[in-house]
């Protein structure tokens, strides 16, 4: 397995750890509007992984690997489609963070876990692959610049 390979794969590993960060309150939220209890407390959780993980992952991947993607005209639309989707998902979490209808929390929340789930398989199956294929692209050197973003 070559460099960009390996860096695809733990991408891959990272997009599925985000995604069940966001299914297990999402499906917590699901099962407390169907109870007729609040939630309110797994609505915090799902709203804190938006803010602390799914938000920032999404800044840092425009300003790394995007930002670089962006260069292959073949990808421009994919990513712009991408990008716009990134703005989809900060508009989704604020309205979350605004609800107090339990239903409708869950109902965002739903909406958000499987609007991610398909936009990572997107980037994992559509993006990545093509991107690595392109001369003098090393996505394992993305992804480091990738996480110094994150970190500081």
């Amino acid at each position: 397995m070559d460099q960009n390979e390996a860096a695809i794969e733990k991408i891959r590993r990272h997009h599925a750890a985000l995604l069940l960060g966001l299914r297990e309150p999402s499906q917590a939220l699901l099962a407390a509007a169907g109870s007729g209890t609040a939630g309110r407390e797994v609505q915090r959780e799902l709203e804190d992984h938006l803010a602390q993980e799914i938000l920032p992952h999404a800044e840092a991947e425009e300003a790394t690997i995007y930002r670089r993607g962006l260069e292959v005209p073949e990808l421009v639309p994919l990513l712009q489609a991408m990008i716009a989707e990134h703005g989809r998902l900060g508009q989704l979490a604020g309205a979350l963070k605004e609800e107090v209808d339990p239903v409708r929390a869950a109902a965002i929340g739903y909406a958000i876990t499987e609007f991610f789930s398909l936009h990572a398989d997107k980037e994992n199956d559509l993006l990545l692959p093509r991107l690595a294929r392109e001369p003098g692209v090393s996505l394992h050197e993305l992804l480091g610049d990738m996480h110094a973003k994150l970190e500081g």
